[in-house]
């Protein structure tokens, strides 16, 4: 009777400790795809795109991301004014001016399901559904003199939002890293609206907190 009791009382326990495991809750994303602007832009060819996000587990199917992206946009004709003319008007030429992206940008992530499995202590295949907004800093102006650097470059600072959509697929045991695959719109309000549409494939690695937090075993 008395090993029937003990092994009731384990079979009850055991779920519940496991359950009371916390998974490792943070994260570094480092992404690389393509995308095509349009809009104000115009239509331009897929061209090359990247980010680096960090992480935390808001909850069982929440992640906040914190993350930067560079998108590198069609080159785009601009008329600029040269010289005032006797009819008040002015002399204009076309010029073509090399435009990149850089957003920074604060990101949701919803797990459509509970993204760790608590009893097995491993992450889910699960898709997700991402949104997020922020600044973005447009690089826009004429090539720079020679010997100019990137730092005499001027920027547009731009509201952008991000949505999007993807799965994530945990590798090895399912604990410590993943590949994703996203596709994710990027919208920018600049004289009008301009969406950069991309595709992308990252890799997700985890920590916890004994390895992120310095003081974590000297208090």
């Amino acid at each position: 009777m008395k090993q029937m009791i003990l092994l009731a009382l384990f079979l009850l326990a055991g779920p519940a400790a496991a359950q009371n495991l916390d998974p490792p809750n943070f994260s570094i994303l480092g992404q690389l795809g393509a995308g095509e602007a349009t809009g104000f832009l115009g239509n331009g060819n897929p061209s090359p795109c990247g980010g680096l996000w960090l992480g935390i587990s808001l909850a069982d199917d929440f992640d906040g991301l914190w993350g930067m992206d560079y998108y590198s946009m069609p080159n785009q004709e601009v008329t600029v004014a040269v010289a005032p003319t006797t009819e008040n008007g002015f002399i204009t030429s076309m010029n073509v001016l090399p435009t990149d992206d850089f957003a920074l940008s604060v990101n949701i992530r919803w797990y459509l399901g509970s993204k760790y499995d608590r009893i097995h202590q491993h992450f889910n295949t699960i898709p997700y559904l991402l949104v997020g907004g922020g600044m973005d800093l447009v690089v826009d102006q004429d090539p720079p003199p020679i010997g100019a650097n990137f730092y005499n470059k001027s920027f547009d600072i731009l509201f952008g939002i991000n949505c999007g959509a993807g799965i994530d697929f945990p590798m090895d045991d399912g604990k410590d890293w993943f590949l994703y695959g996203e596709g994710l719109d990027h919208m920018i309000a600049w004289q009008g609206l301009t969406q950069i549409v991309s595709g992308r494939v990252g890799v997700k690695f985890m920590l916890d907190s004994a390895h992120v937090d310095p003081f974590r075993g000297v208090f």
